[in-house]
């Protein structure tokens, strides 16, 4: 989740050039719970504060479909305890960070490119 364009294209390159296949990208909460209604991600990465607010709702399904996620944040995000536990599962990335340590935290997660 990366409601930065910018961002959002930045990491799709990254991970397409460390041979993940299947990348989907969404900028709002809304979106990407919908799209969790039918689907199940290998991994996660979530900028907390996304344009329709924190989405702790998707972390949420992610932890209870022990789907491994890295938060990818530029700020400390405003969150409530609730929300700072559930981000919390997660692996913690500031941005910028170099393309490496990106990679590096996909696979402490267990995840590996196709």
């Amino acid at each position: 989740m990366e409601d930065e364009p910018i961002i959002a294209l930045d990491l799709e390159e990254i991970l397409a050039e460390a041979g993940f296949d299947e990348i989907r990208v969404f900028s709002s909460c809304t979106d990407a719970n919908g799209w969790l209604e039918l689907n199940t991600p290998e991994v996660g990465i979530l900028d907390p504060q996304v344009r329709d607010g924190v989405c702790t709702s998707v972390a949420k399904t992610l932890v209870e479909r022990a789907v491994p996620f890295v938060v990818y944040s530029g700020q400390s995000a405003d969150l409530t305890e609730d929300a700072a536990a559930i981000f919390s599962k997660g692996i913690l990335l500031l941005k910028p960070c170099h393309p490496d340590m990106l990679l590096t935290a996909l696979a402490k997660s267990g995840l590996r490119a196709g």
